[in-house]
C-alpha cells in the first residue's frame, strides 16, 4: 500500500479513534475535517485496501451499514466485542474470552468431524453502551 497523504490520514484517525467503526461517509467526512479532502471513491478503495490488508474490519451494523473499525491484534483478536447501536463504538470483551474461546473451540471441532474447513468465528453484542444508556453517567463520542 502506497503511503499517500490520504492513506496516512485514515491511519491516523483510526489511531486517533481506536474504538470507533465509522462508515464511509463518517471517514470522508473525518478526512474533510482534518483538511484532506478525499473523494468518496478514494474513500471506499483506501477503506477496502486496509481491510484486505487486516488493519480494519468490515461489519454491518443493525442499521445495515457498512462500517470499518480497527482490527484486533494480538490477545485481542479473538475476543468477543460489544457493539454500540447509539455511538457505534466497540468494546472488546477479554475478560470473558477464555470461556468462550473454549466454547468455539468445541463448536468448530464438531464442525471440522462433519467435513467442514477454513471457519471463522466472530462474536458481536449489541445495544447501548453506558454513555448512550444513561447520558452524563458515561463517556459517549
Amino acid at each position: 500500500m502506497r503511503a499517500t497523504r490520504a492513506t496516512r490520514a485514515l491511519a491516523a484517525l483510526y489511531a486517533a479513534r481506536p474504538d470507533a467503526a465509522l462508515s464511509g461517509a463518517e471517514v470522508e467526512a473525518a478526512l474533510a475535517a482534518a483538511g484532506v479532502a478525499v473523494n468518496k471513491v478514494t474513500v471506499y478503495r483506501l477503506l477496502d485496501r486496509f481491510a484486505a490488508a487486516g488493519l480494519l474490519l468490515r461489519q454491518v451494523d443493525a442499521a445495515r451499514v457498512t462500517r470499518f473499525a480497527l482490527a484486533p491484534q494480538g490477545a485481542d483478536e479473538n475476543a468477543p466485542r460489544f457493539e454500540c447501536d447509539g455511538c457505534h463504538r466497540q468494546f472488546r470483551l477479554p475478560q470473558g474470552a477464555p470461556k468462550v474461546q473454549a466454547a468455539l473451540r468445541q463448536m468448530l471441532q464438531a464442525l471440522a468431524t462433519d467435513g467442514h474447513e477454513g471457519l471463522a468465528v466472530d462474536i458481536a453484542v449489541r445495544g447501548r453502551c453506558a454513555g448512550c444508556a444513561q447520558p452524563g453517567q458515561g463517556a459517549a463520542a
